[in-house]
């Protein structure tokens, strides 16, 4: 059975504001484009392999474990939810970011 993978609202949020950070103030529309593209390309396959993509490093304070998709300078980080077959895509973040603390 294949999962069903979702975006949260914020993920949204932070793929739509990087896209327009790289379209208007770099004025790179076709680098924005691409990046939505591979955002695209890189969760396909998630439906049949959700764990694809190596595991963060394990914090205690973080209860879930977090897996993530490195795109070009970001990473996406997803959850996997085998008992009801979702894959919750959460957050993105700049790869050069401590992003394991954003998640606390």
């Amino acid at each position: 059975m294949e999962y069903k993978v979702k975006f949260t609202e914020k993920c949204l949020e932070d793929i739509e504001d990087v896209c327009l950070y790289i379209n208007e103030k770099l004025k790179a529309e076709n680098a924005a484009n691409k990046l939505r593209i591979k955002i695209k390309d890189s969760v396909k396959g998630l439906s049949t392999s959700p764990e694809m993509y190596s595991k963060t490093e394990k914090l205690d304070r973080v209860k879930r474990v977090y897996r993530k998709i490195p795109i070009d300078n970001y990473v996406l980080l997803y959850t996997v939810d085998k008992e009801n077959k979702i894959v919750y895509i959460s957050h993105m973040y700049y790869g050069g970011r401590n992003y394991l603390e954003g998640l606390i």
